[in-house]
């Protein structure tokens, strides 16, 4: 018995199974979930070593970022390293920041980077961020580059980016985690009274005139605000930094509960910004993705709603402006995403094997947020640990990449390209499946079942939509391992398969 290009097995498929697999091919063959699978989440990378200046390390790395189905990759225009004269007072005379043919532009290594990724066919997403140099600073005699970013002269530099890359990028993210003090100062204005944001206001005046300039140099670019850091602090001190939802709060002159407050001193001659999306980068706080985050001022991955709710109510009061559609709410943009692993960190990695279970469940949330447009795995590759002092500190640095510091694959490594999860509903006696297969594309996988100690077998089939995604429903009568397979080219030895997950009737 045939379902379409679903296919009961003559193996012992129920009828029930047959009914729920057609459905899903009716589904994904028609003209409206064709539109639909526009709104998966594009599967992106960050990792700023690889993207960093080490010759040769991008070149051999991008094309096994293709392989492995990352669409884009994110890069960044560090404003200090590329302008020159980076520790001076004031500019070099005569220097035209606006300018991307001047020779005290170093775009050496930026240039080489989004080269080599275009010719992966991996799509660049450019963060054009300070600190800048000392001369960027509103008030340079304090020492410190991050100290009131100067808008103008960030403007400026904001446009030769995009006249200089402009018929390469389409996407650019303004600022790098402006909620955070080794990015922006000061966070926060305290007095005996406490304290208040103010590094949302100094961010709306910069990504207002660096918005502008690179609309203007590059028509149709989407120009994301935030790449907001997912963990702060109640500030007790100006450089402590400011938790997502009560910075996101001040960025658009709001109140608590979501009414219009232009009365501080901080939004004073507000100007609302127009935005193409939020960038941010989910925490949670090494919890399963399916946990929602103590801290209401923050958000993971389950927490999408508390960031929805936010914008939509500064959109709703004029406070921001969606750029592409004023009447559409804003989406989001995962822009770095993961989970910091033990070995070799102690002290905040979760076990490898949570790491990759966990990496296969968020990808599952977040293609249930249609929302969510962008799901970005840090780190690719740790960073080597960093001995900073005590405790936590003696693991700084990145450790949440799929390899480790010497290139060995973590398990995540192997289940990267194929995430799978499935889940059981109570009462349902059923279990839901779902699925990607990367790169994208049309691929037929097989779904297989394993009962106690039998070998698998395959149930069903299904085809994927043209992301790689999948999603079936199946019977459930007794706990049931799952996985899938496929093949990944013409000979049988290169089947793939994904993880294995049990599945308990409830």
């Amino acid at each position: 018995m045939r379902c379409g290009v679903q296919k009961a097995l003559s193996s012992g498929l129920a009828p029930g199974l047959c009914i729920a697999v057609l459905l899903f091919s009716a589904i994904a063959a028609s003209p409206t979930a064709a539109t639909a699978a526009s709104d998966h989440a594009i599967v992106g990378i960050s990792d700023p070593v690889v993207t960093g200046p080490t010759a040769g390390l991008l070149e051999a790395i991008a094309p096994r970022w293709r392989a492995s189905g990352i669409d884009l990759a994110a890069v960044t225009a560090d404003w200090r390293e590329i302008a020159p004269d980076k520790d001076a007072k004031s500019p070099p005379a005569g220097f035209d920041a606006a300018d991307p043919t001047s020779p005290l532009y170093n775009w050496t290594n930026l240039d080489r980077v989004i080269r080599v990724l275009r010719a992966n066919k991996i799509e660049p997403l450019l963060t054009v961020t300070g600190p800048g140099p000392l001369w960027s600073s509103s008030d340079p005699e304090r020492g410190s580059a991050r100290y009131r970013p100067t808008p103008a002269l960030f403007a400026a530099f904001a446009a030769a980016v995009a006249r200089r890359y402009g018929t390469q990028v389409d996407r650019y993210i303004i600022w790098y985690e402006p909620n955070d003090a080794a990015n922006l100062r000061p966070q926060s204005f305290c007095a005996k009274t406490g304290c208040s944001p103010r590094s949302p206001e100094i961010y709306r005046t910069i990504f207002n005139a660096a918005a502008l300039t690179i609309r203007t140099s590059d028509p149709g670019a989407a120009v994301y605000a935030g790449a907001l850091a997912g963990r702060g602090s109640a500030p007790r001190e100006s450089d402590d930094p400011v938790t997502p939802i009560a910075w996101l709060r001040a960025f658009g002159c709001i109140t608590d509960d979501g009414q219009a407050d232009r009365s501080s001193a901080s939004c004073d001659g507000f100007e609302a910004s127009r935005i193409d999306g939020l960038a941010y980068h989910p925490d949670q706080r090494g919890g399963p993705p399916a946990k929602r985050v103590n801290n209401t001022l923050e958000a993971g991955i389950a927490d999408t709603s508390r960031l929805t709710r936010v914008l939509d109510a500064i959109q709703l009061t004029a406070g921001v402006v969606n750029a592409q559609d004023e009447a559409a709410p804003i989406d989001l943009y995962y822009s770095e995403w993961g989970y910091q692993t033990n070995p070799p960190d102690v002290f905040s990695g979760v076990t490898l094997e949570r790491q990759s279970r966990w990496l296969q469940e968020g990808a599952k949330l977040v293609d249930g947020q249609p929302r969510v447009k962008l799901l970005t795995q840090y780190l690719w590759r740790d960073e080597p640990v960093r001995d900073s002092g005590q405790g936590v500190d003696a693991y700084a640095g990145g450790q949440s990449g799929l390899y480790g510091f010497d290139g060995v694959a973590k398990p995540a490594a192997a289940s990267f390209p194929n995430p799978f999860w499935a889940t059981s509903y109570s009462g349902s006696r059923a279990a839901s499946l779902w699925g990607q297969v990367r790169p994208g594309g049309a691929h037929q996988v097989a779904i297989e079942r394993r009962i106690g100690g039998r070998p698998y077998r395959k149930v069903a089939e299904a085809e994927t939509d043209p992301q790689g995604y999948f999603r079936v429903r199946l019977p459930l009568g007794t706990t049931a391992r799952f996985r899938y397979s496929w093949n990944a080219g013409t000979s049988a030895k290169n089947k793939r398969y994904s993880d294995a997950i049990t599945v308990r009737p409830r």
